[in-house]
């Protein structure tokens, strides 16, 4: 394995932490979209509590992977960026409306306006960014993307399908997270059975439309179907044994071993695709070997990159563990 290769892999790593991570928080707002009857009130305020102050670090993993594709292999960076403006402009826009919104929201109708127009500001926009970035990985997929043809990777059926898969599948991760925040608390633990059912709604959406997708990559998308059969098989059943598992862990009330089966369901996607992927980073324009910086400069990146984590992983297992089990004395303080 070249350094090309192991940075190429850190950079699935970091594609898998943001999905199952930030990729939950937007699943949180699409849920708060759709949101009705009469415990809507109280799914909304789970989804807004669940993100809490921690929800904004998870973009970290977003810009660990941008860093990573813009020092360690710059020619394809310059493809995505002069080709994909449409859709990464889309996820970048719901990236920035959605977190405006969510503070904005929480200010109700104070200088910041309404908190209802907040409110569907932040659902809308959380919808928006998984199905933009599912887009995106569509056009590296078949390759069709060229300059000076924006439109090309928005217009492709295989790339629609994509985007709504990817709203899918965060949309069963937030169901499934969910579910363990609102089993926590008496006050909320009444909204189990309706978050069950949602998790259960978008993992039989995600199966439909993986259905649907696995034609259309072999008609847009034979190179990468070709190897996806060959190598991508085992993440697939890797994949759909933690999803149902997942499925069963939640009807047995055991919350924590489905937000992991759950997580497993998700990732297993995302390194079936890789796999497949492999060695193409835009397919027909540029690999891993031909887009690569100078391996100084790459074998330089993974030592900073060790380095980083080293400081990030420890600060993120803290602030997560601290929000989202806070002391007793806290949680007193705050109901007071």
């Amino acid at each position: 394995m070249t350094a090309a290769d192991l940075l190429a892999v850190v950079m699935v790593l970091g594609l898998t932490a943001y999905a199952l991570t930030g990729g939950a928080d937007f699943g949180g707002g699409v849920w708060d979209l759709l949101a009705r009857g009469r415990d809507a009130a109280d799914q909304r305020r789970l989804v807004s509590a669940a993100l809490g102050p921690i929800w904004e670090a998870n973009h970290v993993w977003l810009i660990f992977v941008v860093v990573m594709m813009f020092s360690g292999f710059p020619e394809a960076f310059g493809i995505v960026g002069s080709t994909l403006e449409i859709p990464l402009i889309c996820a970048l826009a719901g990236i920035v409306l959605r977190g405006a919104a969510y503070v904005y929201r929480a200010y109700g109708s104070g200088a910041a306006g309404p908190d209802h127009w907040w409110g569907h500001v932040f659902a809308v926009s959380s919808a928006i960014t998984p199905v933009a970035l599912g887009v995106a990985g569509a056009a590296l997929v078949t390759g069709d993307v060229a300059e000076g043809a924006p439109l090309t990777p928005v217009t492709s059926a295989f790339g629609i399908v994509c985007g709504v898969f990817a709203l899918a599948a965060t949309a069963f991760l937030a169901a499934v997270y969910l579910c363990r925040d609102a089993a926590a608390s008496p006050e909320t633990e009444h909204l189990v059975p309706g978050l069950r059912r949602r998790a259960l709604g978008s993992a039989v959406a995600c199966g439909l439309l993986a259905a649907v997708l696995l034609p259309l990559l072999w008609s847009e998308a034979p190179v990468v179907a070709d190897r996806f059969a060959d190598r991508s098989v085992p993440f697939v059943v890797l994949s759909a044994i933690g999803g149902v598992t997942s499925l069963v862990a939640l009807w047995q009330h055991r919350f924590t071993a489905a937000r992991v089966t759950a997580g497993i369901a998700v990732a297993g996607v995302l390194w079936g695709w890789a796999a497949a992927q492999y060695p193409d980073l835009v397919v027909g324009r540029a690999t891993v070997d031909s887009a690569a910086a100078p391996e100084a400069n790459i074998v330089a990146m993974l030592i900073a990159v060790c380095c980083g984590l080293v400081v990030l992983v420890p600060s993120l297992w803290m602030l997560f563990r601290l929000f989202a089990n806070p002391e007793p004395e806290a949680e007193a303080e705050a109901r007071s």
